[in-house]
C-alpha cells in the first residue's frame, strides 16, 4: 500500500467496499430470509408461529461458539484464505437447507450454516478496519452495512415471490448461487491481506487476547453488543408473524414491506455513517433509541392500527440500521491491527449469542391461539425496550475510553519524538 499512488488507494479502497459488501449481502441474505419466511415455515411443514424463533435462533447460537472457538486463530491466517473457507462452508450449508421438512432438520442445517456465517462475518470486517484509517472507518462500515438494506429491498423481497413462485426451500438455492459468485470474485479480485501478520512472531502465539485483557473498553463494548443484539432478536423473528397474524398485513404484500423498510435504511445508513465520525457514535445511537422506543412501544405493545405498519417497519429498520453502523464503526477502534480479526470475531460471536438467546428467549413468551394470532408480543415489547437503553449508555463509556486512548498515543508519539 506505502507504494501506491492516492488514486490507486482509492480505486483499492473502493473495490474492498464493494466485494465486502457482497460479502454481507451474501450473509445477510442468507440470515434475513428465514425470519419473513418463517409463517411459510409453519403453514407448510406443521410448526407453531410462537416456535418460529428456534430456526433463526440455532443459526446464532452456532455462529458464536464458532466465533470464539476460531478467534484465537483468525489473527494467524491470510485475511483472503479465511474469508474464502467460511463463504464455502456458508454457501454448502445454505444449499442443504432445501433438503430439510422438518423443526430439527431445520434447527440442525440452521447450526451448520452459523459455522460459518459468524467468521465470515468478522473476517470481512477486520478486512475493513485494516485497510481504513480510523478517521474514515465509519463512513466505510455504513457503506458496507449498507447491504442490510439492499438484502432487505432485492434480497428478502426477491425471496419472497421465489417462495410464492416455488416453495419455501427455493430461495436458499438463489443464496447459495449469490454466494458462488461471491466466492470466484474475490478470489479473482481481492488480492492476500496479510498486512497483520506483520507484527506477529509466527513462532509464538500470545495468550488469546492478552493485551485486550487490559483495554478498559472490552467489557462495555461486549454489554453493549449483547444488550443491543437481545433485545432486537426478541423482535426481528416474529415481526412477519406480528404483521401477518396480529395485524392483517397480507402475505402477498409481505415483500413490499421489506422492499420500503430496507429502502429507507439504505440511504439512512450511509447517512448515519457520515454522522456518525462528526457528531459522535453515542450521540447517534441515543437518538436511534429513541425511534426504537417509540416504533416497538406503538407497533408490538399497544399494537395501534392508527399508524400504519408501513411507517413503523420503516422508522424501525432505519433506527435499528444506524445503531448497528455506530456500534461497529466504534466497536472496531477497539483491538490493535494484529489482534483484529480475533477481536471482531468475539463481538461477532457476543452479537450472534445474544441473538439467538434472544430469539429463543421470545419464544417462552409467545404463544399461537387458536385464531393462530401470536399473544404474548406485549410482554417482549416491553423487555427489548429496557435492554435498548443500555446501548447508548455503554457506548458514551466506551467512546470516552478510544477517545482517552487516542489522546494518550498523540502524547506519546510526541514525547517521542523529542
Amino acid at each position: 500500500m506505502a507504494a501506491m499512488t492516492s488514486a490507486d488507494t482509492h480505486r483499492f479502497e473502493r473495490r474492498v467496499l464493494l466485494l465486502m459488501a457482497l460479502v454481507q449481502f451474501t450473509n445477510i441474505w442468507d440470515f434475513m430470509i428465514v425470519m419473513p419466511l418463517g409463517p411459510d415455515f409453519a403453514r407448510a411443514l406443521g410448526i407453531s408461529a410462537g416456535h418460529i424463533g428456534w430456526i433463526s435462533g440455532s443459526y446464532s447460537i452456532s455462529a458464536a461458539i464458532t466465533g470464539i472457538l476460531s478467534a484465537r486463530f483468525l489473527d494467524r491466517f491470510d485475511r483472503r484464505s479465511i474469508l474464502l473457507f467460511n463463504l464455502t462452508g456458508l454457501m454448502l450449508a445454505t444449499l442443504s437447507m432445501t433438503l430439510a421438512r422438518t423443526l430439527p432438520e431445520l434447527i440442525a442445517v440452521r447450526m451448520i450454516t452459523g459455522v460459518f456465517g459468524g467468521p465470515a462475518v468478522a473476517s470481512s470486517l477486520a478486512i475493513i478496519a485494516d485497510v481504513f484509517p480510523e478517521a474514515r472507518r465509519g463512513e466505510a462500515v455504513g457503506k458496507v452495512f449498507g447491504s442490510f438494506s439492499i438484502a432487505s429491498v432485492i434480497g428478502v423481497p426477491l425471496g419472497l415471490e421465489i417462495a410464492q413462485l416455488f416453495g419455501w426451500w427455493a430461495p436458499f438455492v438463489a443464496v447459495s448461487v449469490v454466494a458462488s459468485l461471491a466466492i470466484v470474485t474475490i478470489r479473482l479480485q481481492l488480492p492476500p491481506m496479510r498486512k497483520h501478520l506483520e507484527n506477529r512472531d509466527p513462532a509464538h502465539l500470545p495468550p488469546l487476547f492478552s493485551s485486550l485483557r487490559h483495554n478498559a473498553a472490552v467489557l462495555p463494548a461486549c454489554l453493549l453488543t449483547a444488550s443491543n443484539y437481545f433485545a432486537a432478536f426478541m423482535i426481528i423473528p416474529n415481526i412477519s408473524a406480528q404483521v401477518q397474524e396480529n395485524m392483517g398485513w397480507p402475505r402477498v404484500w409481505l415483500g413490499l414491506l421489506y422492499f420500503a423498510g430496507g429502502g429507507a435504511a439504505f440511504f439512512s445508513m450511509r447517512l448515519a455513517g457520515r454522522q456518525s465520525d462528526r457528531v459522535g457514535y453515542a450521540k447517534m445511537a441515543l437518538y436511534a433509541t429513541c425511534g426504537l422506543w417509540v416504533t416497538i412501544f406503538l407497533w408490538f405493545y399497544l399494537q395501534t392500527p392508527a399508524v400504519p405498519v408501513v411507517a413503523m417497519f420503516v422508522l424501525f429498520m432505519i433506527c435499528m440500521s444506524t445503531r448497528n453502523v455506530t456500534s461497529n464503526a466504534l466497536i472496531s477502534k477497539i483491538p490493535k491491527a494484529e489482534e483484529r480479526a480475533g477481536f471482531m470475531s468475539l463481538m461477532s460471536a457476543t452479537q450472534h449469542l445474544a441473538a439467538g438467546s434472544g430469539a429463543m428467549f421470545s419464544t417462552m413468551l409467545l404463544t399461537e391461539t387458536p385464531q393462530h394470532r401470536l399473544a404474548g408480543v406485549g410482554h417482549i415489547a416491553l423487555l427489548s425496550m429496557a435492554l435498548f437503553a443500555v446501548v447508548p449508555w455503554m457506548m458514551f463509556k466506551v467512546e470516552k475510553i478510544v477517545k482517552r486512548r487516542a489522546a494518550d498515543a498523540v502524547v506519546q508519539t510526541e514525547l517521542g519524538g523529542l
